[in-house]
């Protein structure tokens, strides 16, 4: 079995800094577009993954979901 997406979207995805205490671009560089998508494993957890769209592809996100996870729109 494999996992499999669930959704995809267009994000800028930002990492909190707490050592500055501000929030960065992922994958350091500028700011850029990323995908980012929802995977389902076959037991049933859950993770984000998200790649720079332009120009390598570069993961920037790999995150599992877990219970007490801090999210920020």
């Amino acid at each position: 079995s494999t996992e499999s997406s669930l959704c995809s979207a267009r994000a800028a995805v930002l990492l909190y800094d707490d050592t500055h205490r501000q929030w960065v671009p992922a994958g350091g560089g500028p700011q850029t577009l990323s995908c980012v998508q929802l995977f389902q494993h076959p037991g049933g957890a859950f993770r984000l993954v998200g790649r720079r769209i332009q120009p390598d592809q570069q993961v920037v996100l790999n995150c599992p979901l877990v219970r007490g996870l801090r999210y920020n729109q």
